[in-house]
């Protein structure tokens, strides 16, 4: 009789579709969204943040984010070097005739704007990293809160004599590595991520942590 490998399984089957997903969402992202949308996207969201964490800590936050974004993307070569790789300059022009033609082509906009949309993307996934670290106090609260509560629960099961509920368990271990593939897509998600999603995810990771702890086996 067949068997369907056990938790390894799972746990890599979840892990594949999780990185599907992503690649998919960010190939979508690059030939669908266009760059008037993405544009929009940025200012409502850089709007929210100002809204929700004040001037001068969103300040912080949008430097922050720029100079990561510049130390990884632009010093390294990396924007400038993929330009140079997809579209052509006079100069190629001139040294291969045949890409004058190709030049007046819309292929070239539209290359174009699809690198500014990636570059963007890529830019407010940093920001939102950014974001996400500077809610550390937040969510280590949260964590750790989780865990004492966990355990808490766990030992006065215990001295109660009840039977940890592995249904319960499971729900709570695959709803922490749900919201960890949320946060994942989340960083290039074409739509304004609002400020507060942050401590929204981060207060849930917390409760399912102190679930999955306290309807954890009695022996670890």
């Amino acid at each position: 009789m067949a068997t369907d490998g056990g938790p390894r399984s799972h746990w890599l089957r979840d892990t594949t579709v999780a990185i599907t997903l992503i690649v998919m969402e960010f190939i979508l992202l690059s030939a669908l969204v266009p760059t008037a949308w993405s544009n929009r996207v940025r200012e409502q969201e850089q709007r929210w943040l100002h809204e929700t964490m004040g001037t001068e800590t969103a300040g912080m936050i949008l430097a922050s984010a720029a100079g990561a974004y510049r130390w990884a993307f632009v010093d390294t070569g990396l924007v400038e070097g993929s330009y140079d790789l997809l579209l052509p300059d006079d100069a190629s022009i001139r040294a291969r005739p045949e890409l004058g033609k190709l030049a007046d082509s819309p292929l070239w906009p539209w290359v174009g704007d699809r690198l500014a949309v990636v570059w963007q993307s890529l830019y407010m996934a940093v920001q939102r990293a950014v974001l996400l670290l500077a809610w550390w106090p937040f969510l280590a609260f949260a964590l750790i809160g989780g865990i004492a509560d966990g355990l808490l629960r766990r030992r006065i099961r215990q001295s109660g004599f009840d039977y940890p509920s592995p249904l319960a368990h499971r729900l709570a271990v695959r709803g922490m590595l749900w919201l960890g593939f949320l946060v994942a897509l989340g960083l290039l998600v074409p739509l304004p991520v609002p400020a507060l999603a942050v401590p929204t995810v981060g207060a849930s990771l917390g409760i399912a942590l102190a679930v999955m702890l306290a309807q954890t086996q009695k022996r670890l």
